[in-house]
């Protein structure tokens, strides 16, 4: 076994330290990142040389600085209520994805209609269905590719020609190498991000409904390697509150969703916090645009702790300021800022399970 170990002599916070272990267990599943009192030491079984693993550390601590988070609310749940492992009837049918049984669907149902009766209803939103697919031009302009290329699911078609079609029909069940070289990547992508459905067609959404606040419910698709597991999936859906505005509405609609986030999750009874928090960042100076994050409090994750120690987040509150409204063109339509607010329905739906705070749970 080929251990490769680096050490990174310089003082590192324990938030940084548990994001980079987040960034490098994405394609190392056997890493181990340890605090040491004067930087942090990593350590892979197997894979890149010393260097490269040395790049890899240094690229996502560079500029780091700690910050604290922010703790904006706390609720014990229900008295008396406890958390087990969830009845849960998928069954897995790839990597990061399931097969759903009744009581996983029933389940699912409910809390979907939750946040649509508790949540797009309150915020008097349309209600969108987002498809499976989103332009890969999208996700450039949304500088996709710069923060994440590591979590794109692209959609390959075959190549152009009758006669293509014809020879992939005709091989054989040992003849599937070949299947890659008659395939080229199409101009779509599997949405990663609901709300991106919004911006792309923000000028015929606020033709058709005259408002600049959407709800949004569809798939999304992120690979995310070594790290997919019963609640880490690889293909989820999400329900997301958009807004498009002014500075000052969008501000104005930051904290009322992150009042109404925090009144959804205390009315449901579960445990949980609600805390600042920033993205794995796999772009440019990743650690700094953590940080600027974190500095900002321009993301709340809502957490809701399990039986095993850990917590799982299941939605968050983002404030993006002008970054999308740039992007996509969207200041002739009045709106200069943009924010959204998203719930993770299938870790929702695990997180009541786990406390019997919906039928079938072992609470």
């Amino acid at each position: 076994m080929n251990t490769v170990r680096y050490r990174h002599e310089r003082p590192v916070g324990p938030g940084a330290v548990e994001e980079l272990r987040k960034a490098l267990a994405f394609h190392h599943p056997d890493v181990t990142v340890e605090a040491l009192e004067t930087g942090v030491e990593v350590v892979l079984n197997s894979g890149p040389s010393e260097q490269e693993l040395g790049e890899m550390v240094r690229h996502f601590l560079r500029g780091h600085r700690e910050v604290a988070t922010t703790v904006l609310a706390e609720h014990p749940g229900r008295p008396g209520i406890s958390c087990g492992l969830p009845e849960d009837d998928r069954i897995p049918a790839v990597r990061g994805a399931y097969l759903q049984g009744p009581e996983w669907t029933r389940a699912m149902d409910t809390v979907r209609r939750l946040c649509h009766e508790r949540l797009a209803e309150g915020f008097g939103a349309p209600l969108l269905a987002g498809p499976a697919q989103i332009s890969r031009d999208v996700l450039v302009r949304a500088g996709y590719y710069q923060k994440f290329p590591n979590l794109v699911n692209a959609v390959a078609r075959i190549r152009d020609g009758y006669w293509d079609g014809v020879t992939v029909s005709r091989l054989r069940a040992d003849q599937t190498a070949a299947l890659d070289s008659f395939y080229t990547p199409s101009e779509s992508v599997l949405t990663p991000v609901t709300c991106y459905h919004v911006y792309a067609n923000a000028a015929e959404l606020s033709a058709r409904y005259g408002t600049g606040v959407y709800a949004i419910d569809g798939p999304v698709f992120r690979h995310e390697s070594h790290n997919h597991s019963a609640t880490r999936l690889g293909e989820f859906r999400m329900f997301e509150l958009v807004r498009l505005g002014s500075a000052e509405e969008v501000a104005d609609s930051y904290e009322r969703m992150l009042k109404a986030f925090t009144a959804f999750f205390t009315e449901l009874d579960v445990p949980h916090r609600v805390v600042s928090a920033s993205d794995a960042f796999f772009g440019d100076a990743p650690t700094m645009t953590r940080e600027a994050q974190l500095l900002n409090k321009s993301k709340f994750e809502v957490r809701v702790p399990l039986a095993d120690g850990a917590e799982l987040s299941v939605a968050s509150v983002n404030a993006h300021g002008e970054v999308f409204a740039e992007a996509f063109g969207l200041r002739p339509l009045g709106a200069d800022a943009t924010c959204c607010a998203g719930i993770g329905l299938d870790r929702l739906t695990y997180a009541l399970l786990s406390y019997g705070l919906l039928p079938g749970g072992t609470g």
